[in-house]
């Protein structure tokens, strides 16, 4: 490519970015390309990105014939003319159902914060670079799709935090080699409340097949051979050995239990990412706290949890007691 032809295509990407935001990949030709969405100047604050996405789809900008696509490459090149860029704060890892939703949640109440919570670029980046024979390509677009769709839309943005999927603890080493230096949150509760809330409606981590096996360390052969709970019972057993793991050898991780409470693992949260909050903030977080995550017109009250009966469970209850004794050491 010659230097003419380079600095139209940066010219052709710096008119084009404006309100929109590279959100999900397709394949077309045998190539993959990606989605892109207009914001239409709204902030991100639904309680997941998925949720985002069929907001901004009514506005008439998504709404043409033909959607907006790109290569992969093309990233590259409106991630090169961005100048407003939030770097992450944190990175919000979690074994699901413990609370993390509410926490994204809670952030995005700051104006100075951008919360993402699951985006499915991400996860379809992260699994890319899994199953490619050359990972760095899809490692690139990563970086520059966060890039992106961490762009200071707003003056007054300065902190930008990423909620993970649950699966993503797989994907621990591949984000802190592009990420060194920030911080993991690694959230979790104990096993037998997560089976409680999965058993009345299940997560895609919850039933054997939608997600590949080999991320929760199981072979094919043994994943079919569990029902739902025994399955999620040795997914859960996973999840805590990887934060096991994570806590003890990255000094960039700090372990946080749902029974903390919300706002104790926002400030704790904040705190460790070098993030000061103010009296105004933590009020109205203490106030949404009150309500639903996932479904903010509700109030929130804890359900009386019920045993699930399940003798599976052992290895994972282990798992969790050895992470909250080094819980308790490490904050000590």
């Amino acid at each position: 490519m010659n230097s003419a032809t380079a600095s139209k295509q940066a010219g052709d990407a710096a008119g084009f970015i404006g309100e929109w935001i590279p959100y999900k990949l397709v394949q077309q030709d045998q190539q993959w390309r990606c989605l892109w969405l207009s914001l239409a100047g709204k902030r991100i604050v639904e309680p997941f990105f998925s949720d985002t996405i069929l907001r901004c789809r009514t506005d008439a900008a998504n709404n043409r014939r033909f959607p907006s696509l790109s290569s992969l490459e093309y990233l590259t090149d409106c991630a090169a003319v961005v100048t407003e860029v939030v770097t992450p704060s944190a990175f919000i890892f979690h074994v699901s159902r413990c609370g993390s939703t509410l926490i994204s949640q809670l952030l995005g109440l700051s104006e100075e914060n951008i919360a993402l919570s699951e985006v499915p670029l991400i996860d379809e980046l992260l699994r890319m670079s899994r199953n490619q024979a050359d990972s760095s390509g899809a490692e690139t677009a990563l970086k520059t799709s966060i890039a992106l769709l961490g762009r200071r839309r707003f003056k007054q943005e300065k902190h930008l935090f990423i909620k993970l999927d649950s699966w993503h603890v797989f994907f621990a080493g591949t984000l802190r080699r592009l990420y060194p230096d920030v911080p993991f949150i690694l959230l979790y509760r104990t096993p037998d409340e997560v089976v409680f809330s999965h058993q009345k409606r299940r997560g895609m981590q919850a039933v054997p097949g939608l997600i590949e096996p080999e991320l929760f360390g199981m072979s094919q052969a043994e994943s079919i051979s569990y029902d739902g709970d025994r399955y999620l019972a040795k997914v859960l057993e996973y999840y805590y050995s990887q934060f096991l793991i994570l806590a003890e050898k990255d000094a960039r991780s700090i372990l946080l239990d749902y029974r903390q409470g919300g706002i104790e693992i926002i400030r704790r949260l904040t705190e460790f990412s070098g993030i000061c909050l103010d009296e105004k903030q933590t009020a109205a977080m203490a106030v949404r706290a009150r309500f639903h995550a996932k479904y903010p017109e509700q109030g929130f009250a804890e359900e009386k949890k019920e045993s699930s009966g399940l003798t599976d469970l052992q290895p994972a209850q282990a798992a969790y007691a050895r992470l909250e004794q080094l819980r308790t050491k490490l904050a000590g």
